[in-house]
């Protein structure tokens, strides 16, 4: 059997499956490795290093050879400035044909030190706005991504295109992107969510109100009613809306201090808090000649997806399309890997 190695690379961790051309996985190895350590550090040496290793111990864990992988394709931050080999972003519009002609083979000083050959996937760019306004007024219509694209390649070979459609990652940033009838992404819309969850949790007194206490056990979750739970995210919704994002990041302290509330209810609250400022997003879709479309599809945890499709309901912005959830981790990971595994395909490495 010929295997294919798909590799994963983000801002902190990444990840390397072994799997055939149907896009089974058979062997796979994760680890915290990635560009973050290029920033810290100033080389990426350690990446490369870092990333041989994981793919090294995914195809010893199998049982078998470095030669009985035919190559490796990857996608994600491994094209960025601090990755292994910087490639441009193509230009929205783009889609399956264009990111098999935008393969890149790493030579050289970007090669791994593994026995395959290594390919990587470019990412995506929004076109410049005509209508905008010159100088840093220029700033209101960039976004880009890289890992993404390649998520919705798999994504439209899993479920079918031919139709307008918005997908809405929720990871580390929020990501809108929208595709159009040809099945091409594009542009999109990021915001900082993610990364504002992890830091008010590591770098403010809020973060003390919405983790568990050292004392909780898990069976104290059933206390906490579903009820509740919605009650705490309309009223975030509400609050975020009267008196803007930061007035309603302060609640949950007031509501640990001076009431009696579950760490839970708390961490949803400000959960839906970064959701509700997130939607304010789609207010520039007209700007970016972005359609809402017949489809939404979010991707990400099943919590968050379920309070993003509540936000949505309640606000109206969901219109007329339907909405659709893909939270279990391994079908995510699985999306990247059928797109990639499309993308080798259309560039004449998969017969």
């Amino acid at each position: 059997m010929a295997y294919i190695g798909c590799i994963d690379c983000g801002t902190t961790n990444s990840r390397v499956a072994i799997v055939d051309e149907n896009a089974k996985v058979h062997g796979w190895s994760s680890g915290k490795i990635g560009v973050k350590t290029t920033a810290i550090t100033g080389s990426n040496a350690a990446l490369k290093e870092g990333l041989a290793a994981l793919f090294e111990k995914a195809v010893s864990d199998m049982g078998i050879r470095e030669n009985e992988v035919e190559f490796v394709i990857s996608s994600g931050m491994i094209t960025s400035e601090l990755g292994i080999m910087e490639i441009p972003h193509l230009v929205a519009p783009a889609g399956k044909a264009d990111f098999s002609l935008g393969l890149r083979k790493a030579e050289g000083k970007a090669r791994l030190e593994i026995g395959p050959s290594l390919y990587l996937i470019p990412g995506v760019k929004n076109r410049a706005n005509p209508r905008t306004e010159e100088g840093l007024m220029a700033a209101r219509s960039l976004d880009f991504m890289r890992g993404e694209e390649t998520q919705i390649v798999g994504l439209l070979a899993s479920s079918g295109g031919g139709c307008r459609s918005t997908v809405v990652n929720l990871s580390s940033h929020t990501k809108y992107i929208n595709i159009d009838e040809k099945d091409r992404i594009l542009g999109s819309i990021t915001t900082l969510s993610g990364q504002v969850y992890e830091s008010l949790i590591k770098e403010t007194f809020i973060g003390k109100s919405i983790l568990p206490p050292s004392h909780a056990a898990t069976s104290e979750a059933e206390n906490v009613s579903e009820k509740e739970l919605e009650e705490a995210t309309d009223l975030a919704y509400e609050l975020v809306e009267k008196s803007g994002l930061l007035r309603s990041f302060m609640l949950p302290r007031f509501m640990d201090t001076l009431m009696d509330t579950d760490w839970r209810i708390r961490r949803r609250f400000v959960e839906t808090c970064l959701i509700a400022d997130d939607l304010k997003a789609m207010n520039l879709f007209p700007e970016y000649g972005f359609g809402l479309g017949g489809r939404m599809v979010l991707v990400g945890l099943p919590e968050r997806c379920w309070i993003f499709q509540r936000l949505l309901e309640r606000s109206g912005r969901s219109g007329h399309a339907s909405v659709v959830s893909v939270t279990d981790p391994e079908t995510v990971a699985g999306l990247a890997i059928r797109g990639s595994l499309e993308i080798a395909r259309g560039a004449g490495l998969i017969r």
